[in-house]
């Protein structure tokens, strides 16, 4: 059941082309776009280490993007995050998940685009502690603001903060991507 539950993340994201055929023949501002990106993330509003700093950390995370423009204003979208690391010594915290959600422009076809998102964010985190590992998933909520600069027809900037929640713990993410259209 565990393995089920990790791939249908990547079902959704491989029915996203059979599913928007439809709206892409009808709409002409319809495409698929593939990106990637890096960003830095915060634990619970705080850096990833406690007040003595005992963790050394890496609070840098990457993230690729699929993502299928059903009009000039919805898109569908799923993303691979990479959260980064905490290490000390042998000890290390360790967060993956993937996305999937939609994604609404607030101004349709503008060169600078305000954005929101909203989705599921089926995830996974590795602690090792004194020699003793553990690994812990669920499928929790994900938020985002972003904004969207056209560079040409096919290449955009992205800027964007989101916010994901992992077993009540709220990780903020700020992150600045590529995205490349095709179509």
């Amino acid at each position: 059941m565990n393995n089920f539950k990790r791939a249908i993340p990547l079902m959704m994201l491989c029915a996203l082309p059979f599913i928007a055929v439809d709206s892409m023949a009808a709409d002409k501002d319809s495409s698929i776009y593939l990106g990637g990106g890096i960003g830095y993330g915060r634990m619970n509003g705080e850096d990833f280490t406690n007040t003595n700093g005992d963790l050394s950390k890496s609070r840098t995370s990457w993230k690729a993007i699929y993502g299928m423009k059903l009009n000039s204003a919805l898109s569908i979208e799923g993303q691979y995050l990479d959260f980064g690391a905490a290490n000390r010594n042998s000890d290390r915290i360790q967060a993956t998940g993937w996305t999937a959600g939609v994604v609404l422009d607030f101004f349709k076809d503008a060169p600078i685009t305000p954005y929101g998102k909203v989705g599921a964010l089926m995830w996974n985190a590795d602690y090792r502690f004194n020699n003793l590992s553990r690994s812990q998933d669920g499928t929790d909520l994900a938020l985002g603001l972003g904004v969207r600069f056209v560079m040409s027809d096919h290449v955009s900037i992205r800027t964007e903060y989101e916010r994901f929640n992992m077993d009540h713990t709220d990780i903020d993410s700020i992150s600045a991507s590529v995205q490349y259209n095709f179509f």
